[in-house]
């Protein structure tokens, strides 16, 4: 089997924790409301509240060389549907404030920097997320200090493509000088990180903090089609030895 040079990490999830995300969800809509009533907008509450019901499941606006994130995209048309258009600078602001209302629910996992520096030096490291508004991601691997510990960072809204498409993984590979058989991918989507690894060749690792019957961390497994299951960020330490 190739040796192992270099691992590779999803966000959120993954590096990030997911905590009450239906208090995430009241908080991201909390803060769009907010938005709206302090800058003076009238808006019908109730048509307010199904379009952030819905706004994940609307498909991706078109790409446009408009300056604006996919996230920012997906606001104007949900402001528009309130009949609202909003300027550029409110459009960023509302965007960034509804992101940070929902981010505060997904702390940094306590082991992430501990394991980072442990695998940094030994091998090359690299981050790929999917998030449709990368400044968010870049401000916080600066306001986190993770960004030290990567050789590359990869966002799906800088490069348009997302897990699980394999291309998502090319420009992490090039930015190391690696092939995709001497590297682990860790995430915790069986969907997008795993099958998104696999099909770029990738070694898939699958992290599950779910707990045992007794409140202890469920024991690491093969999966059926061996993908390495581990329940904690310091266990992928000891997949590289």
């Amino acid at each position: 089997m190739t040796e192992i040079r270099g691992v590779f990490f999803d966000l959120y999830g993954t590096l990030l924790c997911y905590g009450d995300m239906e208090a995430a969800g009241e908080s991201w809509y909390h803060a769009i409301r907010r938005e709206l009533i302090d800058n003076g907008h009238a808006f019908d509450a109730e048509t307010l509240i199904r379009l952030c019901e819905e706004f994940l499941l609307q498909p991706e606006p078109p790409v446009q060389d408009d300056g604006l994130t996919v996230y920012e995209r997906r606001m104007r048309e949900l402001v528009g549907e309130l009949g609202l258009a909003l300027a550029v600078g409110e459009l960023r602001r509302i965007s960034e404030a509804s992101i940070a209302a929902w981010h505060a629910h997904t702390p940094l996992d306590p082991a992430a920097k501990s394991v980072l520096g442990e695998l940094q030096g030994r091998y090359k490291l690299a981050l790929i997320s999917n998030f449709d508004h990368p400044p968010h991601v870049h401000r916080l691997l600066d306001e986190l200090a993770l960004r030290p510990f990567f050789d590359a960072v990869v966002v799906s809204g800088d490069v348009g493509v997302k897990k699980p498409d394999p291309a998502i993984f090319v420009p992490a590979l090039e930015q190391t000088g690696l092939v995709a058989d001497e590297v682990l991918f860790v995430g915790d989507s069986p969907e997008d990180d795993i099958a998104g690894a696999r099909a770029a060749g990738l070694r898939p690792v699958l992290i599950q903090r779910s707990l045992g019957a007794d409140g202890s961390p469920a024991e690491p497994e093969w999966t059926d089609d061996g993908v390495r299951v581990v329940t904690g960020l310091r266990e992928v330490v000891g997949l590289v030895g």
